[in-house]
């Protein structure tokens, strides 16, 4: 959001008033266009943080992951997703998508272990016992904006390495999509199918079936299609109970039926502003957490340098937000793009889980630094959640 105008001047910005970052001052003669988008940007900038001075709750990151393959000025990092190890559950990894040039791995101190420079990643997601030919098996995919196609790999559980199975390059139909964004995956429970979900900047998603080859390759069955009225990216499935969510940046989120024989159906489930004061556009990243009967789905609340969770049944309502602050030389957490959660036990540092968010504006002391992911106990957050989210 803040980093599409003038990056060099956000980064004086942050350097030189880190905490309480003032506008740009346009005292000349004939500031120019650019000039003046830099202006309502810094302006933006500055009532973001004072709009996230009034989230009461604060957590810390317990680590975070080295810096993206880029430039402190590039908008690199985007979207994270966690494979649980269930062999090993300390030898989990994480999966974080860079925008300028492919998808890096780190472990759970943070240490990147591997990168594949397969071009521009935006989103990731993992999908856990897909049946392909005679066994199950764990997939990685993305949406690569460099090919404007989607990428699967099949995960090797022994190493978490990754071996292509998209049958050559699975690419979008340019014409519908306008710059592949967001993607997702989502399991129909009860038809036993597998959906592999993207969007554009132009606000249309497409569904596609996953259908496995003889060759043990992956093949796309479009079925269906859903016009927004204004860009979308954040989308999460709650495969359980069989719906999909979907973020408009500048709208809230949508709530429709997974099954794509419904139609284009949907129900508009939260706002900003008026409606609620402490979600605030961009709405962003979107999680689906899987908490028994009290799951919980989260959001990412650009505009104000936070994150909003709600119930993940009935008619999820709204329970809380917070933040992630400055603690024990890591610091906090602004213009989240996308974010992930898993509650099985990996380790003594999260006992009941982790969420990894990405930080757009990474610092190491007062030096602005290119992008990373952070990561956070999810016990932690458990802690501040209102007796719904328990």
């Amino acid at each position: 959001m803040f980093r599409n105008v003038v990056i060099p001047l956000l980064i004086l910005l942050f350097a030189s008033c880190k905490n309480t970052p003032s506008a740009v001052d346009l005292n000349q003669s004939t500031p120019t266009p650019e000039d003046k988008e830099a202006h309502e940007d810094s302006l933006a900038l500055v009532a973001a943080y004072q709009a996230q001075k009034k989230i009461e709750h604060t957590v810390f990151a317990t680590m975070e992951t080295q810096s993206v393959q880029a430039s402190a000025a590039e908008d690199a990092a985007d979207d994270p997703a966690i494979w649980v190890n269930s062999k090993d559950p300390s030898a989990s990894l994480i999966f974080g998508s860079n925008k300028r040039g492919g998808l890096a791995v780190y472990d759970l101190t943070g240490k990147e272990v591997e990168y594949y420079p397969i071009g521009n990643i935006n989103n990731v997601d993992i999908i856990y016992d897909f049946p392909l030919v005679d066994k199950n098996i764990i997939i990685i995919g993305c949406s690569n904006r460099t090919n404007q196609s989607i990428d699967l790999f099949q995960l090797n559980p022994k190493n978490g390495s990754l071996t292509d199975i998209s049958n050559g390059i699975l690419q979008v139909d340019s014409t519908r999509i306008d710059d592949i964004y967001g993607f997702t995956f989502g399991q129909d429970q009860q038809k036993n199918k597998s959906y592999a979900i993207i969007n554009g900047k132009n606000g249309r998603m497409q569904q596609f079936e996953l259908i496995p080859t003889p060759e043990d390759q992956l093949e796309l069955k479009l079925l269906r299609e859903v016009q927004f009225d204004s860009q979308t990216e954040g989308m999460a499935t709650d495969d359980k109970r069989g719906f999909l969510y979907v973020g408009e940046e500048n709208r809230g989120i949508w709530k429709l039926q997974l099954d794509p024989e419904s139609g284009d159906v949907k129900e508009f489930l939260t706002a900003s502003g008026d409606t609620n004061p402490n979600i605030a556009f961009d709405i962003e990243g979107i999680t689906f957490i899987e908490h028994g009967e009290k799951d919980l789905l989260l959001a990412s609340s650009q505009g104000n340098f936070s994150y909003a969770v709600f119930t993940g049944s009935g008619d999820n309502s709204y329970l809380s937000s917070f933040k992630v602050g400055s603690n024990a030389g890591i610091d906090g957490v602004e213009e989240t793009d996308g974010l992930d959660v898993v509650t099985q036990y990996l380790n003594e540092d999260y006992p009941q889980g982790l969420l990894v968010v990405q930080d757009g504006f990474n610092h190491e002391g007062d030096s602005l630094v290119a992008q990373n992911f952070k990561m956070i106990s999810w016990a932690e957050v458990l802690k501040d959640l209102p007796q719904g989210g328990k």
